[in-house]
């Protein structure tokens, strides 16, 4: 099987054209005895190769390149089997762009279908894009703080179910906006197992009936300016004939805001439901109570979710953000999810961040909210201690620079 390759990457340091032969001159032996292709792309700064050849020998070789101390900040843009190479009369052609390459900028003796997927990432590159990247000037200005002490509540007394809590925080402003309350059960089981031992109505009426809680100890944890989101069924919200007065009753008993209060409800459950659902949804808004949009990114309907229900928060999921400074497909699906989100208002919330390289791309892409392990994990009944404090990173920090 015939695999392509493409990815981009940063020199370490200036590079002359002399440097610039020695790495075609050290490639073309490997590649001329493998049967390797491809094409080589250096704007003075960034390299983009396309890598062509037997799926085995193109995985190796990637893995070698990417130990290479000439270049750093590699992104993984594509990998994929391919009918027929597109650079099949070169084992490595090396092209220095100029200022002067644009859009549609092809050498003479390059042929490719315009709309090919490759001829549109060669033009993209040469046209200005895949240079999202920090630099280590940045690095060494970078300046981050959210700190907050441990907060414990006290158990939700004769209940088979607690809370554990976990915060949003927003790295821009250096402060926890809001907090999820995820349900926990006593014998440990996972909140999707939880509520698939009930059915029907009865399994509505729990999801119900522990939103009590939930706020409850929420509110124990709140300040003024700070929000708690809670997971809600779609079909418990039409369940319940009036869940707008029923949930402004629990923040009311509670002391708090209607705008404390974010239902977080998930695409894929959302894409199941009616007109009930969304007019349940337009009387809560009504009333100051918002609405979160989980885990997008996870199910199936997409953008034109987005089109039809315009929630007032998006949460990312995970699987778009993990490894996310090393994967080109969920770089372009943020930077797509994110000018949305910006363009319309809509705050963006960046779910399952667990590493620093994560967080630094992220931040660097725009991103201000997340929610994350590398912040705090939840913890049943409070909140764990969250000291994320970044001044200045630079090279002798064990940490990856983001791609």
């Amino acid at each position: 099987m015939i695999r392509q390759l493409v990815y981009r990457s940063r020199a370490s340091a200036q590079m002359s054209q002399v440097d610039l032969d020695k790495v075609t001159s050290d490639s073309l032996p490997f590649n001329l005895n493998n049967d390797v292709t491809g094409i080589l792309l250096f704007d003075g700064e960034y390299f983009f190769q396309v890598l062509e050849g037997e799926s085995n020998l193109i995985a190796g070789l990637y893995e070698h390149i990417q130990k290479d101390p000439r270049h750093g900040n590699i992104v993984k843009i594509t990998d994929n089997a391919i009918h027929q190479r597109d650079f099949g009369d070169w084992a490595l052609r090396t092209i220095k762009l100029d200022q002067k390459s644009g859009a549609y900028w092809l050498p003479s003796d390059l042929s490719l279908h315009r709309d090919s997927r490759i001829f549109g990432l060669l033009n993209g590159f040469a046209s200005g894009k895949w240079r999202m990247c920090l630099s280590n000037k940045d690095l060494k200005a970078l300046r981050a703080s959210v700190v907050q002490d441990e907060i414990s509540v006290v158990a939700y007394a004769q209940s088979d179910i607690q809370f554990a809590f976990q915060p949003i925080v927003d790295t821009h402003k250096g402060a926890i906006v809001s907090y999820e309350a995820l349900l926990r059960s006593n014998d440990g089981r996972f909140p999707e197992d939880v509520l698939d031992s009930f059915h029907g109505s009865e399994k509505y009426q729990f999801d119900l009936n522990s939103k009590a809680i939930a706020v409850a100890q929420g509110a124990q944890i709140l300040r003024p300016d700070q929000a708690l989101a809670i997971n809600l069924c779609p079909g418990a919200i039409t369940h319940c004939p009036d869940i707008t007065n029923y949930l402004l009753g629990l923040a009311s008993d509670n002391n708090l805001k209607p705008q404390q209060l974010i239902l977080e409800v998930t695409e894929s459950e959302i894409i199941e439901e009616g007109a009930l659902f969304f007019d349940a949804i337009e009387n809560l808004r009504s009333r100051g109570i918002r609405v979160a949009l989980d885990d997008f990114g996870a199910g199936y309907a997409g953008l034109s979710l987005l089109a039809d229900f315009l929630p007032d928060k998006i949460k990312l999921d995970r699987r778009i953000t993990t490894n996310i400074h090393e994967n080109g497909p969920r770089q372009a699906i943020f930077e797509a999810v994110y000018e949305f989100a910006n363009s319309m208002g809509i705050p963006l919330i960046v779910e399952g961040v667990e590493t620093m390289d994560e967080w630094l791309w992220l931040q660097h892409a725009g991103a201000q909210r997340f929610q994350g392990y590398l912040f705090a994990r939840p913890k049943l009944n409070g909140v764990e201690k969250l000291n994320f404090v970044v001044n200045g990173i630079n090279k002798a920090v064990n940490v990856r620079k983001a791609g």
